[in-house]
């Protein structure tokens, strides 16, 4: 067929001149992986209480890096990710963002998290490196974010409306908010508080929390002091169990609402029975697409995927697919290309159908393991949230929450 020539011929070239051509040696062409490998960067905590988001993330990143491999890679190169640890740390993360660029050769960033994103867009900008990152709700991309900024993960001017909506939808008319005081938690909790007053419910207290403390009892008083059934938490999971181990000592009662760090399958084991019938907010799982990354997400980690892992593995498939629409695995090429691969074009669930409809030159539309992942212009997406329940032991989904619904 003439079709399978093309893409036939067109692979075998660009296999061929990246071998005899030292396969992108220079930052921002996914050289720094030595003669016959391409880079992608990972820039994710690995230590703290937010390692976990490192750790997922990097297993399934790698789901989607071994299909593209095994699909014929990138433009004919084989792709690696290259990991580097943010510590949450907003100064650590601007220089492993330099590393990465500068050193390993990478032309696309995948993360990293709201607290330390905003420090390094700047530099991903000048160096004409793209970022999709699938764990970062921070607002402040709302007006911010396309050219060079993406994201595979909802803003939290969505999430802390649905947070919002879970209180309201289950009858309560007055909650307090209580919010880690870094760029990540005042951007969910202000939007938690600008939500439910929107839905005519009242705040009763807002409290920020400074993370890493040892006692929030102060805290869990003031937030507490009218008697509040229903609280919404924004916290990493160490700070977060604490505050729960104490809430619980000290009686308190009410219920929690607690925002996605805290939706793991070993947060809720560990708090336990006190959990019960409290709420949290998530990504919406579900679809074929996400039925087959979940699998084999599981065979690898041993557990269910945890929050953000789809839209990691969708992040490098976008990086991925979109250097394959360039033709070209310069960062400054591919960047334009992750909108125009993410909607307006046939569906495509894998890398293999994208490349090979591409190859026929048809525009693609990914949809993937998070589901549909349609770029705005800005480089964000509107995408549905679910909404899960402790039944004492694990996180149970009991409901959804459309992104059509959150227009409030």
């Amino acid at each position: 067929m003439v079709n399978g020539d093309k893409q036939v011929d067109r692979r075998t070239f660009l296999q061929t001149t990246a071998v005899a051509g030292g396969a992108f040696s220079v930052a921002g062409c996914m050289g720094g992986g030595g003669s016959d490998t391409a880079v992608l960067g990972m820039l994710q905590p690995f230590t703290g209480e937010v390692a976990w988001v490192g750790e997922s993330s990097e297993v399934a990143m790698n789901i989607a890096v071994d299909q593209i491999n095994e699909a014929g890679g990138v433009n004919g190169t084989d792709i690696e990710i290259v990991t580097e640890d943010t510590e949450a740390n907003q100064q650590t993360a601007t220089s492993a963002l330099r590393k990465l660029i500068d050193s390993d050769g990478a032309s696309a960033i995948l993360g990293p998290t709201s607290f330390t994103l905003p420090a390094v867009m700047d530099i991903a900008q000048e160096s004409q490196v793209p970022i999709i990152s699938p764990t970062a709700g921070t607002s402040v991309l709302d007006d911010r974010g396309g050219n060079y900024i993406f994201r595979t993960s909802a803003s939290d001017s969505l999430g802390g409306k649905a947070m919002a909506r879970i209180a309201r939808d289950n009858g309560y008319e007055e909650i307090a908010v209580m919010y880690v005081d870094n760029q990540g938690g005042r951007s969910f909790g202000q939007t938690v508080i600008e939500g439910f007053e929107a839905l005519g419910g009242t705040i009763t207290t807002e409290v920020a929390l400074t993370p890493g403390k040892s006692s929030y009892r102060s805290e869990l008083t003031e937030a507490f002091q009218d008697e509040p059934e229903f609280v919404s938490l924004t916290a990493g999971t160490q700070t977060g169990q604490i505050i729960l181990d104490q809430w619980d000592e000290q009686g308190l009662g009410g219920v929690w609402g607690l925002s996605n760090d805290m939706q793991t399958d070993s947060f809720a084991a560990d708090v336990g029975a006190p959990l019960e019938d409290s709420y949290a907010i998530g990504p919406l799982p579900g679809g074929e697409k996400y039925d087959e990354f979940a699998a084999e997400y599981e065979s690898r980690a041993g557990e269910s995927p945890q929050p953000f892992t789809p839209e990691g593995y969708d992040a490098t498939m976008l990086a991925a697919l979109a250097a394959e629409a360039a033709e070209s695995n310069s960062g400054s090429d591919l960047a334009g290309e992750i909108p125009a691969v993410s909607k307006d074009g046939e569906t495509v669930t894998s890398f293999q159908a994208g490349a090979d409809a591409l190859d026929n030159g048809t525009n693609i539309d990914y949809d993937g393991a998070s589901g549909p992942v349609d770029i705005t212009s800005q480089g964000n997406i509107r995408s549905s949230f679910a909404v899960f329940q402790s039944t004492g032991s694990e996180w149970e989904q009991v409901g959804e929450i459309a992104a059509d619904s959150l227009d409030f």
